[in-house]
């Protein structure tokens, strides 16, 4: 069926939404000081980041700070496409200043001393900015030439780079609201 791949698309879109609404309510609920019977002890806290991690965090939270709401504002213009817009052009519209974010802001992560200790995380940050940017890329080509596969491509490097920043976030913020 010739219809059948922008419906499937639009499936998965409007599901990413859902899990991210659900998210974003399961962090705003309110928490009880005392733990219910029958659940698990809290785990450990992580020890305490040196001065040095805490200034990479630090510097780093200014860029994630928009790094996440450039994120969600992509996913939305996707999701905005396939339940009615349909207008490439009001999409490319809306994508490019993101893809120019990510673009910027890999470059600028790229450009920040980690210490030894968050290299790894320091990496998984960059590939996360690379991956939003891959992401925009895909979306901005769909706008040129119509083919859902970009769109696809998209959403795959969207989970990948939404997956690093969650992995960075739970070493440098732990508890951080997550709103993918």
């Amino acid at each position: 069926m010739p219809g059948r791949g922008p419906l499937l698309l639009a499936g998965v879109v409007v599901a990413l939404a859902v899990t991210t609404g659900a998210a974003w309510l399961h962090e705003l609920r309110p928490r009880s000081a005392a733990q219910p019977v029958g659940t698990r002890a809290e785990q450990p806290q992580p020890p305490a980041l040196t001065p040095d991690e805490e200034r990479f965090g630090t510097a780093l939270w200014a860029v994630h700070r928009e790094a996440t709401r450039s994120a969600v504002a992509m996913s939305f213009a996707g999701i905005s496409y396939h339940t009615g817009d349909r207008d490439a052009r009001a999409l490319a519209r809306k994508i490019e200043p993101l893809a120019q974010f990510f673009h910027d802001a890999e470059i600028q992560v790229r450009s920040m001393d980690a210490p030894p200790s968050l290299s790894r995380t320091h990496g998984q940050y960059i590939d996360a900015m690379a991956h939003y940017a891959g992401a925009a890329a895909e979306m901005l080509k769909f706008t040129e030439d119509g083919n859902a596969q970009h769109l696809g491509d998209a959403h795959q490097m969207d989970v990948s780079a939404s997956q690093d920043m969650l992995r960075v976030g739970e070493v440098l913020w732990p508890g951080q609201y997550k709103p993918h």
